[in-house]
């Protein structure tokens, strides 16, 4: 568990965000040659469209960095919690212990996980707290994006969520 998991969407993202871009200034010159063998010119509002299509992609991100956050996340507290196995005596209670634990960390609750990693002196709660508004802001989306609720939530883009979710990662890879 040394290697970022978050750096490959980071990149996918940039890579999207470029292409979308690129697409919306070939639509707004209209260079034909390009499109020929598209309809795009064709569509109506299709530039609206596309920055509609950059919005929903970026929510989709930032689905995409939770879950591989959160992922890993598990994984590292299952990784330290394997000294379970190490300090419980007789070994097959620690096994079991351990076994419990490892499985059972999946369905812990999100704040409750996210406020262990306070206990990191590294790890500014400020940063925790952040990454809770990520989570809201992932919810929303997940559940659909209800109008009723959006005035609760607060936004947060691809490129602020990349940021404090791997400044997290990068604090753990070091722990």
């Amino acid at each position: 568990m040394n290697a970022n998991p978050l750096e490959p969407i980071w990149k996918t993202y940039q890579i999207s965000v470029k292409c979308l871009d690129l697409t919306h200034d070939i639509i707004k010159q209209k260079n034909t040659n390009l499109l020929k063998n598209s309809d795009w010119l064709l569509v109506p509002n299709i530039q609206q469209e596309i920055i509609q299509t950059r919005q929903e992609s970026n929510d989709l991100f930032v689905v995409s960095l939770w879950a591989t956050f959160e992922g890993f996340v598990i994984s590292y507290l299952q990784d330290k919690g394997t000294v379970l196995q190490q300090h419980i005596v007789p070994t097959a209670l620690a096994n079991r212990v351990y076994e419990k634990f490892r499985r059972e960390i999946k369905y812990w609750k999100t704040d409750e996980v996210l406020n262990l990693l306070k206990q990191i002196p590294s790890i500014d709660e400020n940063l925790i707290e952040q990454a809770k508004t990520i989570f809201q802001y992932k919810n929303w989306i997940a559940d659909g994006k209800d109008i009723n609720k959006a005035s609760a939530i607060s936004a947060v883009s691809t490129a602020d969520s990349y940021h404090i979710l791997n400044e997290i990662v990068s604090i753990l890879l070091l722990n």
